[in-house]
């Protein structure tokens, strides 16, 4: 007979979901409006880290999922001047108000707390 803490059902259950969330996915829309400034998330499942291309600037931050909730930490990104931030500063603000995800085959939303998608996304090929 094993008998195994609510503890140890909760560290299983949040590495399934980094796990997961693990892989590389093209973003489509931004707070509800198409994109198409090749912005990408790569999610590394193992090392707790998410980073992409904001549209010209590339980034990187960890992130943690607990219960089910995702939650991004401060985001990292280069500075090159581009043209056109506004689209790339939007995105790296929507990164810090995830609160969690939906996964539905290749198709990733990050989501608000309030439930608004904020980042749709899908599986890069």
């Amino acid at each position: 007979m094993t008998f195994t803490s609510c503890d140890e059902t909760r560290q299983v259950l949040n590495t399934g979901s980094r796990v997961e969330l693990n892989g590389s996915y093209n973003v489509e829309a931004l707070n509800g409006a198409k994109v198409n400034n090749n912005s990408t998330i790569i999610f590394n499942g193992l090392g707790k880290t998410v980073s992409g291309n904001a549209g010209c600037n590339t980034y990187n931050a960890s992130f943690t999922v607990e219960n089910f909730q995702l939650n991004i930490g401060d985001v990292a990104i280069t500075r090159k001047s581009c043209p056109n931030m506004s689209m790339e500063n939007e995105f790296i603000a929507a990164l810090g108000k995830v609160t969690s995800y939906q996964k539905n085959g290749g198709s990733l939303m990050l989501v608000a707390a309030n439930g608004a998608t904020l980042i749709s996304a899908k599986a890069a090929n």
